[in-house]
């Protein structure tokens, strides 16, 4: 959960830092982390048209950067650096600082937005994004809406917003509404980032063809007593087949992938971005080197985030 302490950085440079700040000149900065499915099961789409999931999502050491300063005419103005991205009136930002308002009241912000979480990857940068600005908004303007009245409106912005309110480490079920707090050891991954972008609802319907059966839960209790690198086999993405084959490179930067590291790697929600987990940043560094240029380009090593 995003809290006020100002925690050290520890580690190498992808280790944990802050939450939030403030700046010398009275701007609030605010980080946003991505996050990864550590294991992801699904279940047929219902009659509703939605799936039941059973998720364990685990926030990592991969953040965008939010700063904000209060604005007195109301207005709303949002620019973005680092990798391109829309900043018009379906952004995520936008929505969540319109959304923050209509409760708060008619309070305005300048909010700067540099985007490091790559674009439909499914590491939730988007989400999260949203659920920094409910954050950062919420302390700027004096609102004290508190952590429960914050996740409302965050579940109205979309099913992964609320997530980012919570706990490190979450399992995640039904459609994503019920997240549950659980403890997950302390981990590193070499994660990669292919140039690649799978389209979360293609992703769902060529599952949907695939033909999916009954959805099998997964304890993250089992995961407890075994170092982080014997967690390989008890992992599974239910969509990587289905992104496969909406997107064919996904196997192909996969494979290569895993045959670089020595392990299996694992996608992380609906695609592209994938990872192979280790027992602490040293050895996940060392994986790291051993990659070859096209692989290493694309890649960076990350630990499991602390808040």
């Amino acid at each position: 959960m995003m809290r006020g302490d100002k925690r050290t950085e520890a580690g190498p440079a992808s280790g944990p830092k802050p939450a939030w700040q403030m700046l010398d000149d009275g701007r609030m900065l605010v980080r946003a982390p991505a996050k990864l499915n550590l294991s992801l099961r699904v279940g047929p789409r219902g009659a509703d048209g939605y799936h039941d999931l059973d998720s364990v999502v685990a926030k990592v050491t991969l953040y965008d950067e939010l700063v904000f300063a209060a604005r007195r005419d109301g207005r709303l103005c949002l620019s973005c650096q680092g990798l391109s991205l829309e900043t018009g009136q379906d952004n995520l930002v936008l929505r969540a600082a319109e959304a923050m308002r209509q409760v708060a009241g008619g309070a305005g912000a300048d909010m700067v937005l540099n985007k490091r979480i790559p674009i439909g990857a499914g590491l939730g940068g988007g989400s999260s994004d949203a659920a920094a600005t409910l954050f950062a908004l919420d302390r700027l303007w004096g609102s004290g809406l508190g952590m429960e009245r914050l996740a409302g409106i965050a579940a109205a912005l979309g099913s992964d917003v609320p997530l980012f309110l919570g706990p490190a480490a979450a399992r995640i079920r039904g459609r994503g509404e019920r997240v549950e707090p659980v403890f997950v050891p302390s981990f590193a991954a070499v994660l990669l980032t292919p140039p690649l972008h799978c389209a979360t609802a293609k992703v769902y319907q060529t599952y949907d063809a695939l033909g999916a059966g009954p959805l099998e839960p997964f304890d993250p209790a089992c995961l407890r007593d075994i170092t982080p690198c014997r967690w390989r086999p008890l992992l599974r993405n239910d969509l990587f087949a289905a992104a496969c084959r909406e997107c064919p490179d996904v196997r192909r930067w996969h494979d290569r992938f895993s045959d670089a590291c020595g392990g299996k790697a694992l996608m992380t929600g609906s695609g592209s971005a994938m990872f192979v987990l280790d027992d602490d940043d040293s050895q996940a560094l060392r994986l790291l080197e051993g990659l070859g240029a096209e692989l290493r380009a694309c890649a960076r090593v990350v630990t499991s985030n602390p808040w």
